[in-house]
């Protein structure tokens, strides 16, 4: 059955942004997983964020084009430190409950970190996603070592 403002028919788009990170895939993870880390590099105009755990509910509000977005997540998947999932629904999403999958590697003393985003309606507001993951990828990749 489809979710919410699909159809049968509605064509979806996949994403994917890979990033090298000079930190380790711990010290990425936790980036990721620790609300208060989470908060010092994501930088959200508000949120509720909880410690990564299977089916805890976190939000978060982008300030973006003059206006906040808000977004709706759950995680599905945490092995620490190698991998993330969690559903991401948003305006921007169209009402889908959309996967994001992080992948961390550990590469020459540093991180290779896939994120790949499953489920996105393939029109303008969809693709967007592709620009908001490189920017926030490399806010991480920049702030990584100030994280510590």
């Amino acid at each position: 059955m489809p979710t919410a403002g699909t159809s049968p028919t509605t064509p979806l788009l996949r994403i994917t942004v890979p990033r090298r990170i000079e930190a380790s895939p711990e010290e990425v993870f936790d980036a990721w997983a620790e609300p208060d880390l989470f908060r010092r590099w994501f930088e959200p105009h508000r949120a509720i964020l909880r410690k990564a755990a299977v089916d805890e509910l976190w939000y978060w509000e982008a300030d973006h084009a003059g206006r906040l977005w808000a977004h709706y997540c759950r995680y599905l998947r945490v092995e620490r430190p190698r991998l993330l999932e969690f559903t991401w629904m948003s305006e921007a999403t169209r009402g889908l409950e959309s996967r994001v999958t992080i992948e961390m590697t550990p590469s020459r003393g540093a991180t290779d970190l896939v994120l790949t985003h499953n489920g996105l309606p393939d029109d303008e507001m969809g693709r967007g996603h592709e620009e908001g993951w490189k920017h926030f990828t490399g806010i991480l990749a920049a702030k990584i070592k100030g994280l510590r």
